[in-house]
């Protein structure tokens, strides 16, 4: 199986550092699960965000991402509390 290489936009990383350490930790987690079925692990978007996918975590929290299929590449685009959605 391949696995997908993790970039992350300088506005979600920035996001994650706002958080404590723990939970920096257990988003890591939960990111480098994308690596080896990131279309399995969350769900695609519909429009307007058509293109996008939505991954949440400890019910609160939602990882966006984009797939890259010809380069192996996920993206992280955001990372929001549900309630600035």
């Amino acid at each position: 199986m391949e696995t997908f290489q993790i970039k992350m936009k300088p506005e979600a990383e920035k996001r994650l550092t706002k958080y404590d350490h723990e939970l920096q930790v257990r988003f890591a987690k939960k990111i480098r699960k994308l690596k080896e079925n990131p279309d399995c692990c969350g769900k695609p978007l519909k429009r307007p965000l058509h293109g996008y996918w939505e991954l949440y975590f400890e019910r609160k929290f939602r990882i966006v991402y984009t797939i890259d299929l010809n380069c192996k590449i996920v993206y992280i685009e955001a990372i929001k509390h549900k309630d600035e959605f």
